[in-house]
């Protein structure tokens, strides 16, 4: 499923929905990775077309590999993750919005969390324990301190 392609508007940002398929039996490129501890000392990259199923490393044409202590590929991959979320977050945002605001939508949406005075939204992020604290801290590598 292609998240993107469940905004059916196109004065958001111009994307449509895929064409055909590219093959009989793969629709699209199959791949995924997966991430341990990104940003640590010691981080793991998972990343391949596997599905982590018994048919995709017995009987089906997938690969996996695993990369330990790589950490320019854990960063590469972890900036391809971001990109990717900020991206569905923008439109699962869009959506829902038009879901709410049905034909009003076109001229009522508007970025949700972006704030011309600072004291609207850094505050959050200095909360001792708070989700937006921890992402900060980890993200400066101050996890631990």
């Amino acid at each position: 499923m292609a998240l993107g392609e469940r905004i059916f508007v196109d004065w958001i940002d111009g994307w449509h929905k895929e064409s055909s398929p590219i093959g009989v039996n793969v629709n699209w490129v199959h791949t995924k990775f997966m991430l341990l501890d990104p940003l640590g000392a010691e981080p793991v990259t998972l990343t391949g077309s596997a599905n982590w199923s018994e048919a995709s490393v017995s009987s089906n044409d997938e690969n996996m590999v695993v990369i330990r202590g790589d950490k320019r590929v854990a960063d590469i991959y972890f900036g391809e993750f971001m990109r990717l979320f900020a991206h569905h977050r923008f439109r699962e945002s869009v959506a829902r919005h038009i879901e709410q605001f049905g034909t009003a939508a076109l001229n009522t949406w508007k970025p949700q969390d972006l704030f011309e005075d600072w004291r609207q939204w850094v505050p959050a992020h200095f909360r001792a324990g708070s989700e937006k604290d921890i992402k900060r801290r980890y993200f400066a590598d101050e996890a631990d301190e």
